[in-house]
């Protein structure tokens, strides 16, 4: 049993496609294949059902969590030798979103490369939004993800603040209120809304904002881009609810303030019962050097 078959074999089981779990890996998708095949071998089993669709057998559920501890096991190892010559080293995986307001993190993992050469970072996108960051690592899929909070504390993780900024009200520049300074949420309860889909940060926002003022609105269209969006504003399709750093400058647009203001939030979260690596806390630190400064009791919450 080789370290590299157990590799393969999680990024599989956690994007649930030997495709998927091929490119988070960053090998061919043969390649990955042919390794979890030779582990099937040498275990006597089929660790995967294979179809349309792939799922873990029975055996592959019992495998997966000792499959993690070992590479756990393996990273820590490696890292005690970096300890021992000054060096931080390992593997972090760090959940993204799509948007990250002003927050520059392409530079900010460009700069930890460099002080961290031995450091290995996977950072991937989910495809549930924020909610689903937050079950990863929760369930230790990731050991840390930037996510979008309504509020700054959620169960077994701690959430360290970042960035911020207003939420505002995209309309078409037709639109009756387009020539007001601000919209308050009841005028705008009847239309129909261009939104994110459930699970993600924004989205969340703005529910709990309806549902605390005893107002329902209909989510007509969903959609993860915030330009696709406003695109269909743009077409009189709906209108929509669009951190400020995401506006789009289009003339054919009307974004205002929305009262009482709502705020998009991002946080860095990881676990509260586990503790981070050193390379996790190294790219933690970093992450934090690169937000906004100190947001009170948020920058800590659990």
């Amino acid at each position: 049993m080789q370290p590299h078959q157990l590799q393969y074999f999680v990024a599989i089981a956690e994007t649930g496609s030997f495709t998927a779990g091929a490119q988070r890996a960053q090998v061919v998708q043969s390649a990955a294949s042919t390794a979890v095949k030779q582990l099937e071998r040498e275990l006597g089993c089929a660790l995967f059902t294979r179809g349309r669709r792939i799922a873990l057998t029975p055996e592959g559920e019992a495998l997966l969590p000792r499959a993690r501890d070992v590479l756990a096991a393996l990273d820590a190892a490696r890292a005690a030798v970096a300890a021992t010559r000054g060096q931080v080293a390992g593997t972090v995986s760090l959940g993204m979103m799509n948007h990250l307001a002003g927050f520059e993190l392409a530079s900010l993992l460009a700069a930890f490369g460099r002080a961290h050469p031995a450091v290995v970072v996977h950072a991937r996108q989910t495809a549930t939004g924020s909610r689903g960051s937050l079950d990863a690592v929760r369930s230790g899929d990731l050991d840390l993800a930037l996510v979008s909070t309504a509020g700054g504390t959620v169960s077994g993780l701690r959430l360290r603040y970042l960035d911020s900024e207003p939420i505002r009200f995209v309309c078409h520049r037709t639109h009756p209120l387009a020539g007001r300074g601000a919209v308050r949420l009841a005028q705008i309860a009847d239309e129909a809304f261009i939104d994110s889909p459930v699970g993600w940060g924004n989205r969340a926002v703005v529910d709990g904002a309806f549902a605390a003022a005893g107002l329902r609105r209909t989510i007509q269209t969903e959609a993860t881009d915030f330009e696709l969006g406003q695109a269909l504003v743009r077409e009189r399709l709906g209108v929509m609810f669009v951190p400020a750093s995401a506006v789009s400058p289009d003339p054919q647009l009307a974004a205002l303030d929305v009262e009482p203001a709502l705020t998009w939030t991002v946080r860095l979260a990881h676990s509260a019962s586990r503790p981070l690596s050193a390379a996790a806390a190294a790219l933690a630190a970093e992450l934090e050097r690169g937000g906004r400064g100190d947001a009170g009791p948020e920058r800590d919450g659990h």
